[in-house]
């Protein structure tokens, strides 16, 4: 698509007049479309996303563990007039030990009885003796390009819209999955973890652009249930990444095709986003009229232009300020909850959450069905005047604080595991909820600048979550210790519990003055 295109503004009315007519009449109700096509694709490069970047937390072990075992029983071994005296030995290699016996200097016929449970066979392809710490590295490397890129990828978005930063991602992690078998065999972890640098790199501006183009295609009193959808591709991607890691990497084709078939579905996926995807409904030529004048007439104050970002002014926006204070509590307390709690689980309640497939996918599970839920609850009680949007953000936002903080504490006072899991998936399953509250906050605050502003708030979510390990190592010194444990989550609890009250005290859902990218015009109503 032509950089020309983002010029352009999604209707006549607004090139004219800056802003809709918001007193207007509104189209009627349209039915299924083309902007649930186009949710489809966006959930699609989500998932996608997601599966490429979380697949090699289980790869890796594949690739680093040398032999695989398979077990078979051998009963009888035959051998004739071989000089041979009886031995024992035991062969250890990359810690798995094989017992065997050999017969020397004896002549007569002889049976050799063995029964053995492990026998090992080669791996085809080169397995890597990584410690620890480089494995951890290479990991890591795709956060640290995710995270460096996030702001200037919002960036790109606001400038040049949402799909070319879509097509990157889908074609770069497509590329990277495809070769990374062969160009590793010659460049070890150094090679990965560059490609892993190169994929969250590209990977920066899945967030942003999903967010402006959620912005252009979904209408104001469909923006809960649409976004609430896409956005539950994250966990469904995880899940997807945990399995197809665990089942392609220890097959028979070993870890090679869990790259090759990741790169396989991200080509796929850059092809339909290619030819289906679009930055806007003026762009899609088979759009109907009817759909796309339902589309445009309830998206307000949203202009695709490349006007200057009124920083001063966004800077002092109270309301956007509490958004993203209530963006940076509810994701340092996911990010801990996600990395610290199972840790926990195991050390005191004796519950190893990680290598259970199926609890360590109900969580994911459970919070794709609520998300959905939270946002269908939310349109509908919005759409039909129950409560206004204003208050359904702050409702779904508590909804996203109040109980994950509640499940927190709870957590260190028990040791009940039945109790500890339902904790662990109700806390899923109610941080979905932010999808309907500071995540379509962002378009309600400034349409035109929703990517950007989500991608400013992800960065400083980020930069917080780097500060957490930190100060759980100085207050957890024994991972056994109920107590050292209490005071984190006791500590992350109130964390998240006073961004809410910040969120609900100071948030609007009104379109700000500053929308319209002029610093000097602005009004000064809202700003600190």
């Amino acid at each position: 698509m032509s950089e020309t295109e983002y010029n352009k503004v999604p209707i006549d009315e607004i090139e004219k007049n800056g802003v809709l007519d918001l007193h207007e009449e509104e189209p009627t109700k349209y039915g299924y479309g083309i902007r649930h096509v186009q949710s489809l694709l966006f959930f699609m490069c989500l998932t996608l996303g997601y599966v490429s970047r979380g697949h090699l937390g289980v790869t890796i072990v594949a690739m680093t563990m040398g032999k695989h075992s398979i077990n078979e029983h051998v009963t009888e071994v035959h051998d004739i007039n071989n000089s041979s005296i009886i031995t024992n030995s035991t062969l250890k290699m990359e810690d798995k030990v094989t017992n065997f016996t050999t017969v020397q200097y004896i002549n007569d016929n002889i049976t050799l009885i063995a029964n053995s449970t492990n026998v090992y066979y080669d791996t085809i392809y080169r397995t890597y003796n990584w410690p620890k710490s480089t494995q951890e590295m290479v990991l890591g490397s795709f956060f640290l390009g995710y995270s460096i890129m996030m702001l200037p990828m919002g960036i790109i978005c606001q400038r040049y819209g949402g799909k070319i930063p879509l097509q990157i991602a889908m074609f770069v992690s497509a590329l990277v999955s495809l070769i990374a078998p062969w160009c590793v065999s010659w460049g070890g972890w150094k090679t990965l973890s560059a490609f892993r640098l190169l994929q969250g790199i590209s990977q920066a501006g899945l967030y942003p652009a999903l967010q402006t183009l959620m912005t252009n295609w979904i209408p104001i009193n469909e923006r809960a249930s649409i976004s609430s959808f896409v956005y539950t591709a994250s966990g469904v991607g995880t899940v997807i990444a945990f399995q197809l890691g665990g089942i392609l990497a220890f097959s028979r084709f070993e870890w090679p095709s869990t790259f090759w078939v990741t790169g396989v579905l991200c080509s796929i996926g850059f092809v339909l986003i290619t030819i289906f995807g679009a930055a806007s409904p003026k762009y899609y030529k088979s759009i109907s009229e009817g759909e796309k004048a339902y589309i445009l007439g309830k998206v307000q104050n949203r202009t695709e232009t490349k006007a200057k970002v009124p920083w001063k002014a966004v800077l002092k926006s109270k309301p956007l300020w509490a958004t993203m204070t209530a963006h940076i509590g509810i994701g340092m307390c996911f990010m801990f909850f996600f990395v610290q709690v199972p840790t926990y689980m195991y050390a005191v309640l004796k519950l190893n959450i990680r290598n259970s497939g199926i609890l360590s996918s109900l969580p994911y599970f459970a919070s794709f069905f609520s998300s959905i839920a939270f946002g269908t609850v939310c349109d509908y009680l919005t759409n039909r005047k129950i409560i206004s949007v204003k208050t359904s953000r702050k409702l779904f936002n508590s909804i996203a604080s109040v109980i994950p903080a509640i499940c927190l504490t709870w957590s260190v006072y028990t040791t009940n595991t039945v109790l500890a899991v339902t904790l662990f998936i109700l806390y899923m399953s109610a941080t979905a909820a932010m999808h309907t509250s500071l995540v379509v906050n962002y378009m309600d605050l400034a349409p035109n600048y929703s990517g950007l502003l989500m991608a400013t708030g992800n960065t400083l979510m980020n930069i917080g979550s780097l500060a957490t390990p930190v100060i759980i190592s100085h207050v957890v010194t024994d991972v056994t210790d109920q107590h050292q444990w209490r005071i984190v989550m006791l500590m992350m609890a109130g964390f998240v519990f006073s961004s809410n009250i910040i969120f609900v005290l100071f948030m609007s859902a009104d379109v700000q003055p500053w929308n319209n990218g002029d610093d000097d015009t602005v009004n000064k109503k809202g700003f600190i």
